[in-house]
């Protein structure tokens, strides 16, 4: 009889903890807090139809990769992004191929200078200013006071944006749990 009680629970245990989770999940109830150190976007936004391209042609998402990207900025702030994103990629140790440094650009902008010193940051244009707008609906109208560094997922959404100014542990720390 004890036996037959214990396989019970145990069996039972699982349906449980299933059916309360499912309807936890579908009634709202949640966490109100996470323990990202970003910042996510209210909604995702895809960034595959905003005709933007590099040095290639189209930005296309195949080889699987995240991007890690600033938009350009006229600010001293850039320099410490694209260093700040360096430094970062070369810490993320084995998965430091599964990321793409990235600078958002449009076509007036002058960036050899300025990418000197970074040599696998890779350049994509966006002519029509359609990812700054984007942006900008996103994070209001103060978004770009300061700069921010990107996360976008290997399928063209924009997921995450960290200001410049953070402690870079705290950026990598959400790294390695998103990539």
């Amino acid at each position: 009889m004890k036996n037959k009680t214990f396989l019970t629970i145990l069996l039972i245990t699982p349906l449980a903890v299933l059916l309360i989770s499912t309807f936890s999940f579908n009634s709202g109830i949640g966490p109100t807090n996470t323990k990202n150190n970003g910042i996510f976007f209210d909604e995702h936004f895809d960034i595959n139809d905003l005709n933007l391209f590099t040095q290639a042609g189209d930005l296309v998402f195949k080889d699987g990769k995240w991007i890690f990207g600033t938009y350009y900025s006229d600010e001293p702030d850039l320099e410490k992004a694209l260093y700040l994103m360096r430094q970062i990629n070369i810490a993320l140790n084995r998965d430091i191929y599964k990321l793409k440094r990235v600078l958002f650009i449009q076509p007036t902008s002058k960036v050899e200078k300025v990418l000197a010193s970074y040599p696998r940051t890779e350049i994509v244009t966006d002519p029509e200013a359609s990812f700054y707008k984007q942006l900008n609906n996103f994070g209001g109208e103060n978004f770009f006071k300061d700069q921010k560094i990107f996360i976008i997922d290997p399928y063209g959404r924009a997921v995450m944006f960290f200001p410049a100014s953070m402690d870079p542990t705290l950026i990598l720390k959400d790294l390695k749990v998103l990539i």
